[in-house]
């Protein structure tokens, strides 16, 4: 039992090395400049447990956005609680959106890696499915006639959105800033959960208010920290 406990400790800070190395290596130089090689090397692990523990280099880079994902809400949830004594699904919701699209994409870094992700469409892919788990939660939350099976359709639809606005956003295709493409992304997002466009009005100018009382920057590869 200790040996088996030391191979899966062992295993697990292997697993978290090649995690760390790579949120490293992706700001700095890239996800496409990056090999799995080069994070092997960077890392000290043998190049076959990144099939081991992540199959392929994509899945890394999807797993580093959803647990960014996470941490996020968490942060606004947090915020929202202790700073404004008052959580609600649907603004927190919205703020996080603001703030997230504006962390990845206000710094070049940042900006980089997500870009390069979107173009290799990776929000459709199950490892994002955690966005399930937040839709249902507003169906749950308030009630919306929306089926199972339209979660999935809402949770594809919005991630095609996401990955065509910020790939064309970062090419300069929009004639936009960056808060007018958040909240054209959070307004269709709302939409396709069949939100009345009053509803959807309430929603945004909320939660933009909250938001721009939030000053939050990105420090050490994906670390939220707070403004001074």
């Amino acid at each position: 039992m200790i040996n088996e406990n030391k191979g899966y400790r062992k295993g697990m800070n292997t697993k978290h090395k090649i995690l760390i190395t790579s949120k490293e290596l992706f700001v700095e130089k890239g996800y496409t400049n990056t090999s799995c090689k080069k994070i092997c090397e960077e890392a000290d692990v043998n190049l076959g447990l990144i099939h081991y523990y992540y199959k392929t280099k994509k899945n890394i880079g999807s797993t580093i956005y959803a647990y960014f994902l996470i941490e996020v809400k968490d942060y606004i949830k947090k915020v929202m609680m202790e700073r404004f004594h008052n959580y609600e699904l649907k603004y927190a919701t919205a703020v996080e959106n603001w703030v997230f699209l504006n962390l990845l994409l206000g710094d070049e870094r940042y900006k980089r890696f997500y870009y390069e992700l979107c173009k290799e469409n990776f929000l459709i892919d199950e490892n994002t499915r955690v966005l399930d788990f937040f839709y249902k939660l507003h169906v749950n939350t308030y009630n919306l006639n929306i089926t199972q099976n339209e979660v999935k359709l809402i949770r594809v639809a919005n991630a095609a959105l996401t990955t065509g606005l910020v790939v064309k956003y970062v090419e300069n295709y929009f004639q936009m800033t960056l808060d007018e493409l958040c909240e054209y992304k959070i307004r269709n997002m709302y939409r396709f959960m069949k939100l009345k466009e009053d509803q959807i009005d309430d929603i945004i100018n909320v939660s933009y208010d909250i938001y721009k009382k939030i000053n939050v920057k990105l420090d050490d590869y994906f670390k939220i920290v707070e403004e001074v």
